[in-house]
């Protein structure tokens, strides 16, 4: 568990990829010392993997756990990482997270998996992940736009993405992708809410969320005028909850991303269309066929596995 915290939170490959999407070349985009991209947008690259939440009463499962202050991995290792085992153990028992349970049970083992491209289950069918992910790119596509304010509650937001997974909350735009943090990252908060959703993107180009077929070079997916080759049609998507965390952080590593940066219809190339897109202010209903585009299903039916990253083979 140790080796994999470190993997997960110390190769700084969203960072590479999202430096990349804002005009860095080269090995000087690696590292966590690189910040072409704005430093709030790379806060919100990083929210996915590591969401701020508070633990309500019962929720606590370790005495490392100060439950008066925000968890995070960076600001509580040992409760935070307590805490994922004993969701791996949960959700391996049969357990189902969902709304009323912890932010990081939710966002690795539960409901909240699209927010890594992957699905909430084995058997959810590819559709189902899909629509989950279209809910999820329209609500954050909004918030990096500033249709939202940090006041807007989730619950009054009108996707039925964001009502199934916070409807019953009473949580603000600045609980989600805030929480705990200084007034500098509040007054960017379009830009956290933009990182997050490259995150998700960027996470669908890697082996151990999504498998894709080989892209051809002889598609491509438009938008605002502008194309790049698409990328491979989705075969699957993954669950994590049965899967090796070894064998995906190796799917999650620099040297994999490298191996697809030289591929058609790459994440960067298709990256760096999202970022043009929202500097020019375009609409939810302009840029969603480019997202329909990215995630191509080769066949809606397809349930979720494991893929070949089952724990103990």
């Amino acid at each position: 568990m140790a080796q994999w915290s470190l993997e997960a939170f110390t190769e700084p490959v969203h960072e590479e990829i999202t430096n990349r999407l804002y005009g860095c070349n080269g090995d000087a985009c690696a590292g966590s010392e690189a910040t072409t991209a704005p430093a709030t947008v790379l806060a919100g690259v990083r929210w996915n993997d590591d969401p701020p939440f508070r633990l309500l009463s019962g929720q606590s499962k370790s005495s490392s756990c100060n439950t008066r202050e925000t968890v995070r991995f960076e600001t509580q290792p040992r409760c935070w990482v307590n805490l994922f085992l004993d969701a791996k153990a949960g959700a391996a028992a049969g357990k189902q997270y969902g709304q009323g349970d912890a932010m990081l049970y939710r966002s690795h083992f539960g409901d909240l998996q699209y927010l890594h491209a992957m699905a909430a289950a084995d058997g959810e069918l590819a559709s189902q992940t899909k629509a989950n992910l279209m809910g999820w790119f329209e609500f954050a596509w909004r918030a990096a736009l500033g249709e939202y304010t940090l006041e807007t509650r989730l619950k009054d937001i009108g996707n039925p993405t964001i009502q199934a997974a916070f409807g019953r909350s009473e949580w603000r735009l600045m609980d989600l992708y805030t929480l705990g943090a200084s007034g500098g990252l509040r007054r960017d908060v379009d830009d956290v809410a933009f990182g997050s959703l490259l995150h998700a993107v960027q996470d669908s180009f890697a082996g151990g969320h999504v498998h894709r077929e080989e892209a051809s070079g002889m598609r491509e997916c438009t938008l605002a005028g502008s194309s790049v080759s698409a990328p491979g049609n989705v075969l699957e998507f993954h669950s994590y909850n049965g899967q090796d965390h070894s064998l995906h952080a190796d799917a999650d590593s620099r040297a994999a991303f490298m191996r697809g940066f030289q591929e058609e219809g790459n994440v960067v190339d298709v990256g760096r269309l999202l970022v043009r897109a929202r500097v020019q202010k375009l609409e939810w209903e302009v840029v969603a066929p480019y997202f329909d585009c990215i995630f191509t299903l080769q066949r809606p039916e397809a349930p979720a596995t494991a893929g070949d990253f089952v724990a103990g083979r």
